[in-house]
């Protein structure tokens, strides 16, 4: 038996089904969770999303209700996906929410902007903490004069930094892109604006709240799995939610499945994933994550290209939103000019030697070795930093994903995918 065969055999389903409806009935009865509590299934369009709706329709019936938090930085086949499958598994339709950014919200943070920005700002964190950077309201200065000319390598015709900022900070119409003008950068590692606004908050705010205000008692089922990662691995299967303890819970129902095992509910009770899957995804949700890995980025490049220039074309705006993209964005000329700041100092070893190293303005800034000669951001990169990249553009980004380990070689295999053919990391072509 070939590989994707053992991938996606049928499993005794109705065995592990059976296991998730006896603990989580042990649960209710622990946590003394009345009868006619109502169930909510966070809903992603993924698969592990779509097995644990399936699970919760097949125990429960009517009394389950979907939510999607769509992003606006999702494929269009995830939302088609979402508003379809209640066909296929029978159950309520998904409510399907989107937070949206007002002009109130923008008008908040241009006025925050025009009272900040055109005054001097100490960096207060990172490498850089300390170091004072210049007002971006004034055309009459040294940094003024030297912006300009960055305007004009950017192709834009604005007299100040700040001007340039104001003209992008209106509603765009997309909720991904508008979260990232208002917070002036796109979403990282340690700070995940987009799951907090734009799926965990709005989901609670459309669809859990009205129902916690009703008096009711509410459970969430999440298709989390403890083998997509060690944290997630660490997770309770059954918990209080704080945001409202005594009212509502956390449920886990596949926590121990498998991706076969979520393959295999598919075919078990007859449902087709999401068509991302026949595609190459090995996930769905945002396209792309700003997380993503280097194979996802490629593949997206390949297949949907039209999301890379969509990204590219962010990128373009959000820089001019980024107070650190423009005092970085002079280039040369700023970096000389922290470095006239911070200077050097002479310091003599125990040994008699005597070596220069950076003069540090009490004990800020700490550059912790970086060379500030040589940094130089023209944006706000939307994947980040990347293969030893500072702040690569999507197009940078992109060709580095076609390359093998190391980052120097195009890869061959990614060169030659032929995006016209079925094509599963599960094992789902025939």
């Amino acid at each position: 038996m070939s590989h994707a065969k053992q991938v996606i055999a049928v499993s005794d389903i109705s065995t592990k089904v059976r296991e998730i409806e006896t603990a989580y009935r042990n649960y209710l009865d622990v946590f003394r969770i009345p009868e006619d509590h109502r169930i909510v299934v966070n809903y992603s369009a993924g698969k592990d999303s779509t097995a644990t709706l399936a699970v919760a329709n097949a125990l429960f019936g009517r009394r389950v209700q979907a939510v999607m938090a769509d992003t606006d930085n999702e494929h269009e086949l995830t939302i088609d996906f979402a508003r379809t499958i209640h066909e296929q598994i029978g159950c309520h339709p998904v409510q399907v929410v989107k937070r949206i950014y007002s002009e109130a919200d923008f008008a908040r943070r241009r006025a925050y902007m025009k009272k900040n920005w055109s005054k001097k700002q100490a960096i207060r964190m990172g490498a850089y903490r300390g170091v004072i950077m210049p007002s971006l309201a004034r055309a009459d200065t040294a940094f003024g004069r030297v912006w300009q000319k960055t305007a004009k390598r950017w192709g834009i015709d604005f007299e100040t930094a700040l001007d340039a900022a104001l003209s992008v900070m209106h509603p765009s119409g997309n909720s991904f892109l508008d979260a990232a003008l208002l917070h002036g950068k796109f979403p990282m590692l340690r700070d995940r604006f987009c799951t907090d606004e734009l799926k965990i908050q709005i989901a609670y705010d459309a669809a859990i709240r009205p129902m916690l205000d009703e008096g009711e008692v509410v459970v969430q089922w999440s298709g989390v799995r403890g083998d997509e990662s060690s944290k997630r691995a660490g997770y309770d299967r059954f918990a209080v939610d704080m945001r409202d303890e005594g009212y509502l819970y956390n449920f886990l129902p596949i926590h121990q499945w498998t991706a076969a095992d979520v393959f295999a509910l598919h075919r078990y009770l007859g449902i087709k994933p999401n068509p991302l899957y026949l595609q190459g995804a090995s996930r769905v949700g945002c396209m792309n994550c700003v997380l993503c890995n280097k194979e996802e980025i490629s593949e997206t490049a390949a297949r949907w290209p039209e999301h890379i220039e969509k990204h590219r074309q962010w990128e373009m705006k959000v820089r001019l939103a980024s107070r650190w993209v423009h005092w970085m964005s002079t280039g040369t000329v700023s970096q000389a000019w922290v470095n006239s700041i911070i200077g050097f100092r002479e310091i003599t070893h125990r040994r008699g030697e005597t070596v220069k190293v950076r003069r540090l303005l009490g004990d800020v800034p700490r550059l912790y070795g970086l060379d500030t000669e040589v940094q130089h951001l023209d944006w706000s990169g939307f994947y980040g930093p990347r293969g030893g990249m500072g702040a690569p553009s999507v197009p940078e980004v992109v060709e580095w994903a076609r390359t093998g380990r190391g980052g120097k070689v195009y890869d061959l295999v990614k060169a030659s995918l032929n995006t016209a053919t079925c094509s599963s990391r599960y094992g789902l072509c025939e």
